[in-house]
C-alpha cells in the first residue's frame, strides 16, 4: 500500500517570468492531499531564487550548478519522500485540484499501474486557453511505433519506476520526457484519463518551440534507435517506429536548413517499407522541393496562424 504522499517536482532555470505563478498554482491545487513541492534551481541567472526564497517556508529549494532538465529532474526523484511524482514544469501551472481525485486509490487497486495521463489544454503567454488536446488511450502502436509522447503535462507516476529507471537520461536534451515514457511503459501500464486537468504553456522562449533544430531533430531519431536496441519489440513496430522517427526529424526542417530533409524522408519511407503513418502530403511536397519551398515560409505561417496552427512540424 502507498504511503498516500505525492512529491511535485519543479526544475526551474531563469524561469522569473512564470515560476511564482506555477508555485501558487501547486500550492492551491495541491491543498487537500498530502504532499511536498520540490523546486529545483538549475544555476538560474536572473532572480528566480528570489521569487523562490519567498515561498521558502512552503516548498522545499534545492539550488545546484546548471546540468539540464533531465538531469535536474532526475534529482527530485530521488530526493522525493512520496510515492506518487508528479512534474511540473516551470511555466505551466496547474489550474484544478481534480487531477488528483482517487489518484491514490487507483495506483493502490492496480500494482501493474505505472504512471496516469490526462488530456491538456494548451495556454498562451498570457494564460489564455488556445486549445485542447484530448490524447488517445495508452498504445504501443502509438507511443513506439508512431512516436507519439502520449503522457504530457499532468502524469502522476510511482516514485519506484522512476527510480528502478534511473531517471531520466540526461543525455537526451529535447527527447528526456519521452525516452522515460519509453522505458516505463516496459515496466507496467500506462493509463489514460480521458479529463482536461493539465496545461502546457505556448510561448516564443520555451524549449519546444525555440530550440527546433538539428540537434532536436537528431535526438528524434536517436531516442527511437536506443530504445529498439535495448528492447525486444515485433518487427512490424519497429519497422513502424524507424519510419515515423526519421520522418518527425525531416518535417523539423522548416525550421532549421541544415537538416537533411531529403536524406530523413527517405530513410522514414526505407524503413517503414510503406507509407509512414505520420507523414502528410503537402510536407511530402515541402521538403521534396527544398529549398526552393522555403520561399513561401512567410505564407505558410500566416495560414497556420489564422487557423490557429502554430506548432508546424512538431
Amino acid at each position: 500500500m502507498l504511503k498516500s504522499k505525492l512529491s511535485v517536482i519543479t526544475a526551474v532555470y531563469n524561469g522569473s517570468d512564470y515560476i511564482e505563478e506555477t508555485i501558487k498554482s501547486v500550492l492551491k491545487c495541491c491543498s487537500e492531499i498530502n504532499f511536498e513541492y520540490i523546486v529545483l534551481n538549475d544555476g538560474s541567472t536572473d532572480n528566480t531564487l528570489e521569487i523562490l526564497n519567498k515561498y521558502e517556508n512552503k516548498i522545499r529549494i534545492i539550488n545546484k550548478n546548471n546540468s539540464g532538465e533531465s538531469d535536474t529532474v532526475s534529482i527530485g526523484f530521488k530526493e522525493a519522500s512520496g510515492d506518487l511524482l508528479l512534474v511540473v514544469s516551470a511555466d505551466d501551472p496547474l489550474f484544478t485540484e481534480r487531477l488528483f481525485t482517487n489518484i491514490f486509490q487507483q495506483f493502490n487497486q492496480n500494482e501493474n499501474l505505472m504512471a496516469i495521463y490526462p488530456d491538456w489544454q494548451m495556454i498562451d503567454a498570457g494564460g489564455n486557453v488556445i486549445k485542447v488536446i484530448k490524447v488517445p488511450d495508452y498504445s504501443d502502436d502509438l507511443l513506439i511505433g508512431r512516436c507519439v509522447t502520449l503522457p504530457g503535462p499532468g502524469v502522476v507516476f510511482r516514485k519506484s519506476a522512476a527510480l528502478k529507471l534511473n531517471g531520466r537520461n540526461p543525455k537526451w536534451t529535447y527527447v528526456g520526457d519521452y525516452d522515460f515514457w519509453l522505458r516505463l511503459s516496459r515496466l507496467g501500464e500506462i493509463k489514460h484519463r480521458a479529463e482536461v486537468l493539465a496545461q502546457w504553456r505556448h510561448h516564443p522562449s520555451s524549449t519546444s518551440v525555440s530550440k527546433r533544430g538539428l540537434k532536436m531533430a537528431q535526438e528524434r531519431i536517436l531516442v527511437v534507435e536506443d530504445f529498439l536496441t535495448r528492447y525486444q519489440v515485433s518487427t512490424r513496430l519497429k519497422n513502424k517506429a524507424l519510419g515515423n522517427a526519421y520522418y518527425m526529424a525531416a518535417r523539423i526542417s522548416y525550421f532549421d536548413k541544415n537538416i537533411p530533409a531529403k536524406k530523413y524522408l527517405f530513410k522514414s519511407f526505407k524503413n517503414r517499407k510503406g507509407w509512414v503513418e505520420e507523414a502528410k502530403v503537402y510536407e511530402i511536397f515541402y521538403i521534396f522541393l527544398l529549398p526552393i519551398s522555403r520561399i513561401f515560409n512567410p505564407i505558410i505561417d500566416l495560414i497556420f496562424k489564422k487557423f490557429g496552427r502554430s506548432n508546424y512540424g512538431t
